[in-house]
């Protein structure tokens, strides 16, 4: 033992009765957990500090140059904007409640749609939606000749390449998509989207079958952007987080390549080595950009980065907002010839009002002047003359 013990029970003592500890206030209790922080943590924690005392500071002065019966009025708009922050803080709520309602009624048709892609409904299911579609539509005189090459189309499972096809008519993503790609892309089985309960993100699941290329049954990449569901606001995107892709064998991987090079040593012999090098892939997609340490790069780079994540996003949100919800339009080109119906109806309304010296300004025509009331043009260009 360490040391003797005063009283003992065998002689008659009483035991010995630990003294209570002493009591910790609050300001010890903070200063012992500062103590334990990690030193990264605590600095970051410090700028931060530094940052907020800098924009109260600045306040204060900006407040200080106002006079009193103004700054009174300037609360009051304070006390206002807060309410409102308030009440959106709310609206994001409910409005990501509201999301996840209608996803979830919309996942099982999400799922019919996978396993008629994949031909993997039961053969009722596909009788009855084949007498189902025969009630509905009148027979047409072109569907005699569809019984040529009918019994190879028996023998189809599916819709091959399905999501290839739909894919590459969003240029977006197509161009992403190299000749090399296209043979893994068919093993495509499904691609869902999910938002986050709370609304500050969503996750892209890319479903495939096995495949030749990697081990992945899925390939995911999650976006975190605390304003998506502000529609009106630019994307913020706080983080970007891709997977990693298992490759079955070096010359199955699709984004790089194994290249040998002649290298000389010092002695002059050459030798044969072995480099892997980066090629173009729609699998990039899932090795999002990474952010660099802001004071290690210069103005020309960090416009680069932000013009890469730009893109990035933008394939993201074809996927989200496109792909996903209308594959079959997609599919079909319906979904395109709709967008370019668009475009050129924009551009005939534009053009029909240069031609006719017109320019629309919010709904109304105005004439070359800006005058939304121009006089009426006679043939002579000179009032009419009538005599009575």
């Amino acid at each position: 033992m360490s040391g003797p013990i005063e009283q003992n029970s065998m002689s008659g003592g009483n035991p010995a009765v630990p003294e209570d500890p002493p009591e910790i206030t609050a300001q010890e209790e903070q200063e012992a957990l500062a103590a334990m922080q990690d030193p990264d943590e605590e600095e970051e924690n410090d700028e931060d500090d530094d940052d907020d005392e800098d924009d109260d500071e600045e306040e204060e002065d900006f407040m200080a140059e106002i006079p009193p019966a103004m700054r009174a009025l300037v609360d009051h708009l304070k006390e206002l904007n807060t309410k409102r922050d308030s009440y959106m803080e709310e609206y994001l709520k409910e409005r990501a409640a509201l999301e996840q309602k209608y996803h979830a009624l919309c996942v099982p048709l999400f799922e019919q749609r996978r396993d008629t892609i994949n031909g993997e409904n039961s053969k009722n299911e596909i009788e009855n939606h084949a007498v189902d579609s025969e009630n509905n539509v009148s027979p047409s005189p072109a569907d005699d000749e569809i019984e040529v090459g009918q019994e190879d189309a028996d023998d189809v499972k599916g819709i091959p390449e399905f999501w290839t096809l739909a894919m590459s008519n969003i240029e977006t993503i197509e161009d992403l998509i190299t000749e090399r790609d296209t043979e893994c892309v068919n093993f495509l089985k499904d691609i869902s989207c999910q938002d986050f309960p709370n609304g500050l993100g969503f996750t892209l699941s890319f479903l495939f079958k096995p495949n030749p290329y990697f081990t992945n049954s899925v390939l995911t990449k999650r976006y975190d952007v605390p304003n998506l569901l502000l529609l009106d606001d630019e994307p913020i995107l706080k983080n970007v987080t891709g997977c990693e892709i298992d490759w079955k064998e070096p010359e199955m991987c699709l984004t790089h390549r194994v290249v040998c090079k002649k290298q000389r040593n010092k002695k002059g012999q050459i030798r044969q080595v072995k480099k892997k090098e980066k090629t173009e892939s729609f699998f990039h997609f899932f090795s999002p950009p990474k952010l660099p340490e802001i004071a290690d790069i210069d103005e020309e780079e960090a416009d680069a980065i932000e013009e890469a994540f730009d893109h990035d996003y933008d394939v993201a949100q074809q996927f989200r907002a496109h792909i996903v919800p209308k594959a079959v339009l997609w599919f079909t080109g319906e979904a395109m010839n709709d967008a370019l119906g668009e475009i050129f109806e924009g551009e005939d309304t534009l053009l029909s009002s240069q031609m006719s010296g017109t320019v629309a300004v919010n709904g109304t025509s105005t004439d070359a002047e800006g005058n939304p009331f121009p006089p009426p043009a006679t043939e002579t260009g000179e009032p009419e003359c009538k005599q009575s």
